[in-house]
């Protein structure tokens, strides 16, 4: 006798693909991606170093690649590679010091060190208000005499030098000692960096009238 119940049978599952857990990509530059996925590395245009360096230019590039001749232009006189560590090694205490320090974690050790650096220097950094070093290495640092934020977004360069696109974020450049506000002050000045420059000891000469006048009252 031929049985209506029909039988159930347990599909088979393929057998899921283990998922690539996703890398950080800690670079010395900006990365960006292209329309074919591929990772593509953009650098700080060189007039903009070139004008925040001065007359005398940079001493020291504490985060330049692996082969600096992919840079568009030398960034200072000495350049460090990441496979030197320039983090790990010491800075002559003088040196005048650009940084356009890896995104993303760590961060705060490049800024932290060049905050604390005798020499001063200059850093291009993202604008991320919230992190933990923006308060610490640029809001609340006392060697931090200017900042500039971008207006727009910076447009960084191909190694050939050719322009490429727009960067994911605006952008903050930080002027650690005399010397580095003096050359954030004169880049805005001559149109070489578009936006708003903020000398942070005028900030602090204005809040201690302010207080003193209180005082008086």
């Amino acid at each position: 006798m031929q049985s209506n119940v029909l039988q159930f049978k347990l599909a088979t599952r393929p057998k899921r693909l283990a998922v690539a857990k996703p890398t950080r990509l800690t670079t010395v530059c900006y990365k960006a991606s292209d329309k074919a996925h591929t990772s593509v590395d953009w650098y700080t245009p060189p007039a903009i170093v070139k004008a925040l360096g001065g007359r005398r230019g940079f001493d020291l590039d504490p985060c330049t690649p692996e082969d600096p001749s992919r840079l568009p232009a030398p960034t200072a006189r000495r350049m460090i590679p990441p496979s030197q560590d320039g983090l790990a090694m010491p800075w002559p205490k003088q040196a005048f010091v650009w940084m356009n320090p890896p995104y993303g974690k760590g961060m705060e050790k490049w800024l932290g060190k060049l905050a604390n650096h005798p020499g001063g220097g200059v850093a291009l950094v993202p604008v991320s208000m919230e992190t933990v070093w923006m308060h610490d290495c640029v809001l609340s640092h006392p060697n931090v005499t200017a900042i500039l934020f971008s207006r727009g977004r910076l447009k960084f360069v191909r190694p050939d030098g050719t322009t490429g696109t727009a960067a994911p974020s605006g952008s903050l450049v930080v002027a650690y000692g005399k010397r580095a506000a003096g050359h954030l002050q004169q880049a805005q000045a001559s149109g070489v960096l578009l936006g708003k420059f903020f000398a942070i000891q005028r900030v602090a000469q204005v809040a201690n009238s302010n207080q003193g006048s209180a005082n008086d009252e």
